[in-house]
């Protein structure tokens, strides 16, 4: 049995398999049209098909990631255009992201431009690799008032950390009285539970600190 794998490779430099570009890789949509750019830097002309899918876990690794096509839903919030572009050698085009309605809170999108052509690779006497390119940029689409709001708890001694508001918050900086942690973001309704009683660090821009009472 052949087996066909797939890769998306929103991370891979240009030199890797093309050099399809987009940028802004991190987009913010706090207005009705928004334009990305594509660009194509290799000397072939490139078919590109352009999707757009909801995030339903933000915050996760992208292998973890949950998608769902807008074209799935029965009224999507955003909408991008064109589905398809022709990209010349060194050309650039524009993908044009507008805005159907205003989220309550932040909703989060994954832009995808996918070459046409996927690229044919055989792995020994049984596997056949069919690379398809998928080069995803990040759109947040934020609440057209922001409210950053989080709250805390102690669980069994332990911090756990919530995002009460309307739009994503940053944890960075943290430290425990033993070690350091690596940041992360919550976006609406999130929470995460830590394994330290304690903790300190910034939230965006304002510091805090945090201590649970075990009993």
């Amino acid at each position: 049995m052949k087996r066909l794998l797939f890769i998306a490779t929103s991370l891979l430099p240009l030199s890797v398999f093309s050099a399809i570009d987009i940028q802004p890789h991190v987009l913010e949509i706090e207005q009705e049209n928004t334009v990305v750019t594509v660009t194509n830097y290799v000397l072939d002309p490139e078919y590109v098909a352009v999707q757009l899918y909801q995030l339903n876990n933000p915050g996760e690794s992208p292998e973890q990631e949950s998608l769902t096509s807008v074209g799935e839903q029965p009224q999507p919030a955003l909408f991008a255009s064109p589905a398809k572009l022709t990209l010349g050698p060194k050309q650039s085009g524009r993908i044009f992201l507008k805005a159907l309605s205003t989220p309550d809170k932040e909703q989060v999108y994954r832009l995808a431009v996918v070459p046409v052509n996927n690229l044919q690779v055989t792995g020994g006497h049984t596997a056949v690799l069919g690379v398809q390119l998928s080069y995803m940029g990040l759109v947040r689409h934020l609440a057209a008032s922001p409210q950053p709001q989080w709250a805390h708890r102690c669980i069994d001694g332990r911090v756990e950390l919530q995002n009460t508001g309307n739009t994503r918050l940053q944890w960075r900086q943290l430290k425990t009285q033993e070690q350091d942690i690596e940041g992360f973001n919550l976006y609406p309704d999130q929470r995460r539970q830590l394994s330290v009683s304690d903790v300190r660090g910034m939230i965006e821009d304002k510091p805090f600190n945090l201590r649970c009472i075990a009993g």
